[in-house]
């Protein structure tokens, strides 16, 4: 592939406004020199190397020179405290790690002493106690690799170990998920059936390459021979996207939910005009996705309204993908009738990850699409999913009984409630471990009630509780700025954002967003009792790198405010 796109770019950054390219020979240049630099440390085969960094063009040069060795990458997000970052490296036995910078080298030097056996610690930039990767690179070229590159990569096997890569943990222990050759290599080429990748794609990352879903996403962009640009983090996407114009964009639904409540924030305050006329487009745009309409007034909509939007945007952009957590039917919606392909996925760390996907060809919103060829899914008793195929982990790094446990005769227990329609697209309801049931004996899906919470645009987040209750209850995370609109247009006096969500006529408003937006379900599944809180934190602990709830965490956290909301009045 290197000699194949030679001086195209392969690897893009942003070094303040101006754009920093490396080109596909240079790519394959730094990672061949590294790789020799890794090995010179007597870095061998199976050893554990762990990643420590934000995203950007040495994370990936790091991975295909640990992979090029036939060491094992062991990814650890940016974001996690020296404690958590000290549990994988003496999990994993991760001999060397690889850092950004400074503020990662501190974590770190933090805890080197309780973890004797990792001997080196290399860094993006040189350092104080580092050994720079420019370096190691040195070595590489003023050594040469005498053949070792080659050797090293013809023996590599498809069941030798790719990476070990450790589940956020939003109930428990993080599991070390391992991960070979084989089943990333099978994922890629099996989701290439389902999404198109050309060579001349643009892909746009931000969401961390610490996961499985944002890595399988670069080694398939490599492996089209497609460029990647990296952004330099999720505040400056917006700026990041008119500044590569990308092709292809992944993300999460939150991302999604985001961009579409920025484009109807504009319409909002356009003029009477602008506004009837995005409503009659929009609507067009919504018959001609549900219906295939090719009517007059459906291009007219599309050209005079509706392409122009999606121009403002980017108008090179040819689709986007949705994973890490089920996405509103409604943002969907919005994206299909703007004229911009959304497309919904499913998959789990454990599975390479995808397991599902809608096409650019079979799409149904609300589902995560079809099973991607030659993977099987299942529908257990209790409505789990189950997953077979060759995307399938190894299993757990050091935990046999937990492996034993997740696959049974090739089987894997996703822990995911769903079901599989006629027509063979999978539908994702809830967490298995999530499921509260009731004091009553009734089971409630507190994801699908926290979805629908979710669409209101002055609820940010909501966490539903209610396991062995007599009812439900709910924590509330109010979208702080336009509840602030709200409040100015109503005249309620608020001392700070503390004040404001303990005011009674902030209470009373919110009362009436749940009760109109759960007043159709049923009985059991409506919430009596609630509490607003402030906006949940990654640096806290209560969301994952990914920005799921860590329920366990939450509850422990506002445990008085949760039993406080079942105590008589």
């Amino acid at each position: 592939m290197v000699k194949k796109q030679g001086n195209r770019p392969a690897l893009l950054s942003r070094e303040d406004e101006n754009v920093k390219t490396i080109p596909w020979f240079e790519f394959g240049r730094q990672v061949r020199e590294f790789a020799t630099g890794l090995a010179s440390l007597g870095i061998g085969t199976g050893e554990r190397i762990a990643i420590l960094s934000e995203n950007r063009p040495e994370w990936l040069i790091s991975d295909l020179a640990i992979q090029t060795i036939n060491a094992i990458s062991v990814p650890i997000y940016a974001t996690l405290t020296p404690k958590e970052i000290e549990f994988i490296i003496a999990d994993s036995g991760a001999s060397a790690i690889i850092l950004s910078d400074a503020h990662q080298y501190k974590k770190v030097a933090s805890i080197k002493g309780n973890t004797p056996f990792l001997r080196h610690i290399i860094g993006f930039d040189a350092g104080e106690g580092i050994l720079s990767m420019e370096k190691l690179m040195a070595i590489g070229r003023e050594e040469g690799d005498g053949g070792l590159v080659d050797a090293k990569i013809c023996g590599i096997k498809g069941d030798d170990i790719f990476s070990i890569i450790y589940t956020s943990g939003t109930t428990g222990r993080p599991k070390g998920v391992m991960i070979s050759h084989a089943n990333l290599l099978s994922n890629i080429l099996a989701s290439l059936k389902s999404i198109i990748v050309r060579p001349d794609d643009l892909y746009l990352s931000f969401l961390p390459l610490s996961h499985i879903f944002e890595r399988m996403v670069h080694h398939l962009i490599i492996h089209q021979g497609a460029s990647i640009a990296y952004s330099k983090g999720f505040a400056y996407v917006g700026a990041d996207i008119a500044l590569f114009k990308p092709t292809l964009i992944v993300g999460v639904p939150f991302f999604f939910e985001r961009i579409r409540d920025k484009i109807m924030d504009n319409v909002g305050n356009s003029s009477y005009l602008k506004r009837k006329l995005f409503s009659w487009a929009y609507s067009a745009g919504k018959r001609r996705f549900a219906a295939g309409e090719d009517s007059f007034s459906s291009r007219l909509a599309h050209n005079l309204v509706l392409n122009r939007l999606k121009n403002r945007l980017n108008p090179r952009l040819r689709f986007f993908i949705s994973g890490g957590a089920p996405l509103p039917k409604d943002v969907g919606e919005f994206f299909w009738a703007l004229g911009i392909p959304l497309l919904e996925g499913y998959g789990l760390t454990e599975t390479s990850p995808v397991v599902a996907v809608n096409s650019l060809d079979t799409v149904k919103l609300g589902t995560v699409g079809r099973p991607i060829p030659g993977v099987e899914v299942r529908i257990a008793e209790g409505g789990e999913i189950q997953v077979k195929g060759p995307n399938v982990m190894k299993g757990y790094w050091n935990m046999p009984e937990a492996t034993k446990e997740a696959i049974k005769d090739g089987w894997f227990s996703t822990g995911d409630i769903g079901s599989v329609d006629k027509d063979g697209f999978l539908t994702i309801t809830d967490r298995k471990k999530d499921i509260i049931i009731t004091a009553l004996g009734k089971n409630v899906s507190p994801q699908r009630l926290e979805a629908l919470l979710r669409q209101n645009r002055y609820i940010k987040d909501a966490v539903i509780f209610g396991d062995r209750r007599p009812h439900l209850a709910a924590l509330i995370i109010p979208e702080m700025e336009r509840l602030k609109e709200y409040v100015k247009e109503k005249a309620i006096y608020y001392k700070n954002d503390a004040g404001l969500i303990k005011d009674r006529m902030v209470y009373r408003f919110y009362e009436k967003i749940i009760h109109e937006t759960l007043k159709e379900l049923a009985r059991f599944e409506q919430i009596r009792r609630f509490a607003l809180i402030p906006e949940l934190s990654q640096d806290r602990g209560e969301l994952t790198p990914t920005l799921k709830v860590k329920r366990r965490v939450v509850e422990e956290k506002y445990k008085p405010i949760i039993d406080s909301l079942y105590e008589l009045p």
